[in-house]
């Protein structure tokens, strides 16, 4: 059967490769429309579950994923790779604008890992780190489960347009699946090229809820 091409509920179009959720009558939702039903279709009231993603439609302007590099490994990262990772941390934070600071950056990374408060992922290529993301977890009071914030994402330059972001999101998701998360969330700036990784990748923009931040008087470490 072919997939639905639009929302059952608020019409938005929906692509074969879009991120949808379906019920076993093949009511097709968004993602945003899947949160707001609590999970259930409105028509059967049948559990809401992710529809499988296919090939894109003829005549898609979405990216296409590089093919896998095989010499990149995905792991998860912890303490003993604080080394490895640091500079790349940096690195990030300097995309963002951000000065350099290798000793700030090496304790928060360590805080973080020996807290267990965030989830790194490292990619690796011939045992040199390449690339990381960085979750964060969450819970949510509306659908009631865990979630995971994917705070950063960062690929050094000389290991872009191979894949690694997409492997790298790509086992993101799988983590999330693991640990039973309802769902990834991200936000990103409105002028970043990576929008076009992302949807490639099956994230969905959410057009309903707008994103609001309150600065506070915290120091940079975090006291």
């Amino acid at each position: 059967m072919e997939p639905r091409r639009e929302c059952g509920r608020c019409h938005l179009a929906l692509a074969a490769e879009d991120p949808a959720y379906h019920c076993a009558s093949e009511c097709t939702f968004c993602p945003t429309c899947f949160r707001q039903l609590k999970f259930r279709c409105p028509n059967c009231s049948g559990e809401l579950v992710r529809r499988p993603r296919s090939g894109p439609y003829p005549g898609s302007t979405r990216r296409p994923i590089p093919p896998p590099d095989l010499r990149v490994t995905i792991r998860r990262a912890g303490r003993e790779d604080l080394e490895a990772l640091t500079p790349l941390f940096d690195a990030y934070r300097q995309f963002y604008e951000q000065p350099t600071d290798l000793p700030a950056s090496r304790r928060f990374l360590s805080d973080r890992l020996s807290h267990d408060e965030s989830v790194v992922l490292v990619a690796e290529e011939n045992g040199l780190a390449v690339g990381f993301i960085q979750l964060y977890p969450l819970f949510s009071s509306i659908s009631l489960g865990r979630t995971f914030i994917l705070n950063d994402l960062f690929v050094r330059p000389a290991a872009r347009r191979k894949g690694v972001g997409a492997r790298l999101l790509e086992a993101a998701r799988s983590y999330g699946d693991e640990a039973g998360a309802h769902y990834l969330e991200l936000s990103t700036a409105v002028d970043n090229p990576a929008q076009r990784l992302y949807e490639a990748c099956g994230w969905a923009l959410d057009r309903e809820f707008l994103y609001y931040e309150l600065p506070l008087r915290a120091k940079p470490d975090g006291s």
